[in-house]
């Protein structure tokens, strides 16, 4: 397989054309053009060819990882999730991985510290949060120390009550509260501390 030409990138840092006789294109890294020596008229073995190939894919799977990267931040366990249904093998999702965490778009521990306060903002507890570092991938190893940043239950619980309970004394208001509370990954301990604190308030005005 021959190049009938080498395109340089319009902008500095850009990837660079290889044309191939046929009509292919490969669009490569300037590192790989160094590294090939490559030039326009050049005889590629299957070899070199197979790794120009590889290099072309790595540079788009980089190129798709800024994206992904720049719309959200994402664990590296979803971005080589995402790779993979790219076409990406195994070793080649966790070399981009590697790479985006090298320069700094990727970084599991203020990932899973972000997903945590955005959670709690949510308005739900404990268990739920633990259910959405799972989903997200986010390593185990560093669950313990962004649930450490959690501030305690009671005020999400009680804001929750305040606004669905109207009555913390009718059982039916109070068993479809609790279940949704239970739903949002609050504990039934922490739930019936909330609705015992409903009731006090409820009391509390009784008297006033």
């Amino acid at each position: 397989m021959r190049i009938e030409k080498l395109l340089p990138p319009a902008q500095p840092g850009r990837p660079w054309t290889a044309v191939l006789e046929g009509g292919d294109a490969l669009r490569l890294p300037e590192g790989a053009v160094a590294d090939f020596a490559l030039y326009g008229g050049m005889e590629l073995t299957e070899e070199t060819l197979a790794d120009l190939r590889e290099r072309a894919f790595l540079l788009t799977l980089r190129e798709r990882a800024v994206a992904l990267l720049s719309r959200r931040m994402l664990s590296a366990g979803t971005l080589r999730e995402r790779l993979a249904a790219k076409g990406a093998t195994e070793a080649q999702a966790e070399e981009v991985a590697a790479w985006a965490e090298r320069i700094g778009l990727l970084n599991d521990r203020a990932y899973a510290a972000a997903l945590v306060r955005h959670c709690q903002a949510k308005g739900w507890g404990l268990y739920k949060i633990k259910d959405e570092l799972y989903r997200r991938r986010v390593p185990r190893d560093l669950w313990e120390e962004a649930l450490a940043e959690m501030e305690g239950p009671e005020e999400a619980i009680d804001r929750y009550l305040e606004q669905k309970l109207a009555d913390p004394s009718d059982r039916k208001q109070v068993k479809k509260a609790s279940d949704a509370l239970a739903r949002r990954g609050f504990s039934w301990s922490d739930v019936s501390a909330g609705i015992q604190r409903a009731r006090d308030r409820q009391r509390e005005a009784l008297w006033e």
